[in-house]
């Protein structure tokens, strides 16, 4: 694999750390390894010897959030979240929030809510 004892060791606590919000299924592919449940919630697009690079697809535009370097609008129906993780302590609090938020996305309660009219 080539990458650094510490990007690894990071790869594997992100991971932990999505498993505790719920089941999802790793789908690796040549550019990244995406989560999945219903529907891709997230990716690991980078493992670099000192970080990762991740990506949560959200279905709002959270601009102000202070985790994110980057976000692409998918025609305003998908927001792809940006961030960087150089240690374990920048999983915080805020950053678990929208991890949880893109799981649900995962679980297409996005499209479950528009049904009942939410």
């Amino acid at each position: 694999m080539g990458k650094s004892a510490k990007s690894i060791d990071l790869f594997n606590f992100f991971l932990s750390e999505c498993r505790k919000i719920g089941r999802f299924e790793l789908h690796p592919v040549k550019t990244r390894v995406a989560l999945l449940t219903k529907m891709r919630f997230c990716a690991i697009n980078k493992i670099s010897a000192d970080h990762i690079d991740i990506h949560l697809v959200l279905t709002k535009l959270f601009d102000d959030a202070l985790c994110f370097y980057k976000i692409d609008n998918l025609a305003n129906r998908f927001f792809v979240h940006h961030t960087r993780l150089y240690n374990k302590d920048d999983i915080t609090d805020e950053l678990k929030k929208y991890m949880a938020m893109a799981y649900e996305v995962g679980n297409r309660a996005h499209v479950a809510s528009k049904k009942a009219g939410k």
